[in-house]
């Protein structure tokens, strides 16, 4: 009898080669480079039947696309003590106090009570529970001229994306947003609440959208230039 034979099993991915960050995936059949705004860098897709070798290859013959993403990646923000942030529209600087209490933004200062080691995350959490105190009531006016039914939105920490909104009406968005200026945050909720009526970027959507906002065009252009800069605070 002729025996059965075995099927070579995939050669596993590595974690990197020659300096770039690989990703194994089941469902891509070719290799592909895309940059993983999560990160802060280039990716290389591993499907499956790949070689290390063939990835090799295929990272050097593209390995001026490869640089020239990298440099427009915005380095990494981290909130410091003394750091200038921007919040709904002004600047403050962090000021750090020992002790227990409640982080407040005054005239010009998040003040921020906390270890150092623990510093940073106080302040995404602050930063957060505002975006969605202040994005849940424009939500709600927005819904409110349009006679519909207000639904609870998350804040979430997404990287390519401002916010969403599910065919069942729920919406989400970015807790970034609250580094933007008070115009920009109320196109990104017109926008969204304009697809609970239209599920689509029709001329119809459009039109909405531009009701329930003051010059959405504006708003567009200052995510396009300044979005990337907002997505490097980590």
């Amino acid at each position: 009898m002729f025996g059965l034979r075995k099927k070579k099993a995939p050669i596993e991915a590595p974690a990197e080669i020659a300096g770039v960050r690989v990703k194994a995936s089941q469902r891509a059949r070719r290799m592909a480079l895309r940059v993983d705004a999560k990160i802060g860098d280039v990716v290389l897709t591993w499907p499956r039947g790949a070689s290390e070798h063939g990835a090799l290859r295929f990272i050097e013959s593209n390995r001026d696309w490869i640089e020239q993403h990298r440099r427009k990646i915005p380095v990494a923000k981290h909130f410091s003590e003394g750091e200038v942030i921007p919040v709904y529209g002004r600047d403050f600087r962090i000021v750090r106090r020992d002790g227990r209490g409640v982080t407040t933004l005054t005239d010009d200062t998040l003040v921020v009570h906390s270890r150092p080691e623990h510093l940073e995350r106080r302040i995404k959490n602050f930063l957060k529970e505002t975006a969605e105190e202040v994005l849940s009531d424009i939500a709600a006016q927005k819904q409110d001229q349009l006679n519909l039914k207000s639904k609870p939105l998350r804040v979430i920490d997404p990287r390519t994306r401002w916010g969403s909104c599910s065919p069942d009406g729920r919406m989400m968005f970015s807790w970034r947003l609250i580094l933007a200026p008070p115009h920009v945050l109320d196109y990104v909720v017109a926008h969204e609440v304009a697809h609970r009526v239209h599920m689509n970027h029709s001329r119809k959507f459009w039109a909405l959208c531009a009701s329930l906002t003051d010059d959405a065009g504006a708003s567009r252009r200052w995510l396009k230039k300044n979005g990337s800069a907002l997505m490097s605070y980590r």
